[in-house]
């Protein structure tokens, strides 16, 4: 990935950020993962990001297609993938899933938004792809 596709996922990133925080500042923390979704989805549609919503993703290996499949909450601008924690307690699968969605629709950044978080800064991770074993 060359510097200048770094600085705009990196600009991309920080605005994501700022609509995540827009949302939580305006209905606070207690509110329902699906309506802080809803939410994040007008905030970016205001802000003129491209994004596709609850986007099946395919699963191949080795040239098949497996009987899997995922559903990414996100895809924004075809490089950042974002999911929204339903429960504070299932991080680890979150992650999982973003490694997995990571891997199989080539985008470069994952990101997991927890809106039960207190302050958006303490219910925001960033996650890149693991490196795959050859």
């Amino acid at each position: 990935m060359n510097l200048m596709e770094k600085a705009r996922r990196s600009s991309l990133a920080t605005v994501i950020y700022d609509c995540a925080q827009e949302v939580h500042r305006t209905l606070g923390s207690g509110i329902l993962p699906s309506i802080f979704k809803t939410c994040l989805a007008h905030e970016m549609r205001l802000r003129g990001i491209r994004f596709r919503s609850n986007m099946p993703v395919s699963v191949y290996y080795k040239g098949i297609k497996l009987p899997e499949q995922l559903t990414a909450g996100f895809i924004i601008e075809e490089d950042i993938v974002v999911e929204i924690l339903e429960n504070p307690g299932d991080i680890i699968y979150a992650q999982k899933k973003i490694q997995s969605l990571l891997l199989f629709t080539g985008c470069s950044l994952g990101i997991i938004i927890d809106p039960s978080a207190d302050q958006m800064i303490d219910g925001w991770k960033k996650i890149t792809l693991k490196n795959k074993k050859t």
